[in-house]
């Protein structure tokens, strides 16, 4: 049973749970009027759904519950049929439009009732005050928790993965000379079977490339992770261009990229953050991609936009970028994961959404220097 009513609870809209605070009121009021108006005792019980609606509920409609029970008891004090027991003084009138008490005989003010209508203002006041204060700051504080265990967890994650990349890069070392060799040997016989030239060349650049790619990764893990370098954007994002060009030598890639004469701080992991994402984009659009960037003074930031010519992503989808979560049916999604921290840990932003004439649109935000 008790799981029953917190399923229903939690199922209620915050539309629904307005309805019923305003309905409690509204019923609350009549029941006063019919028992003796701001006189009641209980009229204090207006104060209860306004310390609810505090805590837990959005700021206008709190302010809005509050002014409807202050209007409340304000006409309360005009407009009741007395209580006999607490008002014997005052003699309930039938032959009037409506049941009411002027307040005193002689149409003088009672203090008393005044008094507990200004306390019941003043108390008001403060508990929408400091109510919404209070669970402003307790949404703050979780929501600063709730990004402290996903950062954490992304750490844990980067860790393992790292601890991975380590023995790999201590494993692919041997095959990697030995493809070397292997492909020394196939040049030397391509004379003898001139077919295979342009193949041959091929992987020998390639494994060039992969010898390149763990120097530059043992390298990188022998220097602080926090060691930053100012570069001219367009210098390194040529360089980057180039180096993507050997991994993908068949995917045309439209360069819409203006000059931009501003500078960046990057490191070693930056490039194949960049890299990872153009693969991304040229995996979904085989045909060709196109790459643009514009700077923004006011912001002090510069943004590289990605677009490709694929199936698209799901708009609502919020899980993209998490580690072993992929945009297509193979692969396991870490290319994102990583292109993503890397990026965040420069001050910079990835963001993907789908582009109104098809495709992709990626961009990669990075922090300017001067």
């Amino acid at each position: 049973m008790r799981t029953l009513l917190k399923q229903k609870t939690s199922a209620l809209s915050a539309t629904q749970l307005h309805v019923i605070f305003f309905a409690l009121c509204t019923l609350l009021t009549l029941v006063l009027y019919l028992q003796g108006g701001a006189t009641n005792p209980f009229v204090s019980l207006y104060l209860v759904p306004i310390a609810i609606s505090a805590a837990t509920l959005s700021t206008r409609f709190t302010v809005a519950l509050a002014l409807f029970c202050l209007l409340a008891y304000s006409l309360l004090m005009f407009y009741y049929v007395p209580m006999q027991v607490l008002s014997p003084t005052h003699e309930m009138t039938f032959d009037s439009e409506h049941h009411s008490m002027h307040i005193g005989a002689s149409q003088q003010v009672n203090w008393h009732v005044a008094g507990m209508w200004l306390n019941f203002v003043i108390s008001t006041v403060l508990i929408t005050w400091f109510g919404l204060r209070m669970a402003s700051a307790l949404r703050h504080r979780d929501a600063q928790l709730a990004a402290v265990r996903e950062q954490q967890l992304r750490d844990e994650q980067l860790l393992g993965i790292a601890t991975l990349a380590a023995g790999t890069l201590h494993e692919l070392g041997t095959p990697l000379a030995t493809m070397t060799l292997l492909t020394e040997d196939l040049e030397n016989t391509t004379q003898e079977y001139p077919g295979i030239a342009d193949d041959v060349r091929l992987l020998a650049q390639q494994l060039a490339r992969c010898k390149l790619s763990l120097q530059n990764l043992a390298r990188a893990a022998e220097r602080p992770s926090d060691q930053l370098r100012r570069e001219a954007f367009m210098d390194y994002l040529d360089k980057v261009l180039i180096h993507w060009h050997l991994l993908q030598p068949g995917v045309a890639l439209k360069n819409q990229v203006a000059p931009l004469p501003v500078y960046i701080r990057v490191d070693s992991t930056c490039e194949q953050a960049i890299i990872n994402l153009l693969n991304n984009a040229a995996e979904a659009s085989p045909a060709g991609i196109e790459i643009s960037a514009a700077a923004d003074a006011k912001a002090a930031t510069i943004t590289i936009t990605i677009r490709d010519h694929g199936p698209g992503i799901d708009p609502e989808a919020s899980n993209i970028g998490k580690p072993f979560v992929s945009t297509r049916g193979q692969g396991r999604g870490l290319g994102l994961f990583l292109s993503n921290a890397t990026i965040e840990r420069l001050g910079g932003q990835v963001g993907m959404q789908p582009h109104p004439a098809g495709g992709t649109l990626t961009t990669i935000t990075l922090p300017c220097t001067p």
